[in-house]
């Protein structure tokens, strides 16, 4: 169903909700119904930001490999907001393709996994990161997690999707959602 919208209905319980789909969406927007209250947008896909770029250009398609952490992921796309490759200080933002991410990224040098100089600084990154737009209400958000965050499943699980926070699944409130993923 890539690149199709699933859209769909939950009920709140107050506490936190985990909408299967069969995979992590990119993107997911969550509508009050009951209220007409928009409650989030979210962009789940994960995004490693990165400073001080090495020499060696990361491109699409390379597998990146934490030299510290060991998590390794496959490049969806760069993002360069400044500086250069060649220039030693390239930064911005390296987004992975969904289901590669293996393991957690920490503070801290990765490299392109086939390089054959591999522990080489190829970039300096943050960490797997995110992204969630709320645009919930502040009394909403005081009271519980008004995030809407990925749901990997259970191991060995194909039941994937996204878990709604407690502070947006609202007891007895019809929660509307639209959620998909883009051409990998």
């Amino acid at each position: 169903m890539k690149g199709q919208p699933v859209f769909g209905c939950a009920v709140g319980n107050g506490a936190t909700l985990n909408i299967e789909l069969g995979f992590v969406p990119e993107c997911v927007h969550l509508y009050n119904a009951t209220d007409g209250t928009p409650y989030t947008i979210a962009y789940l896909s994960w995004v490693v930001p990165f400073t001080s770029g090495g020499t060696k250009e990361i491109t699409a398609g390379d597998k990146i490999k934490g030299a510290t952490s060991a998590a390794t992921g496959v490049v969806r796309q760069v993002l360069l907001y400044s500086g250069t490759w060649a220039g030693g200080d390239a930064a911005g933002f390296i987004e992975l393709l969904e289901g590669s991410l293996v393991g957690t990224f920490g503070s801290e040098n990765v490299y392109v996994d086939s390089d054959s100089t591999a522990g080489i600084n190829d970039a300096t990154v943050t960490a797997n990161v995110v992204h969630n737009c709320a645009i919930t209400t502040a009394a909403a958000s005081a009271t519980g997690t008004s995030a809407i965050s990925r749901y990997e499943g259970t191991l060995g699980g194909d039941a994937k999707g996204f878990t709604i926070g407690s502070a947006i699944a609202t007891e007895a409130k019809l929660l509307r959602y639209a959620a998909w993923r883009g051409e990998q």
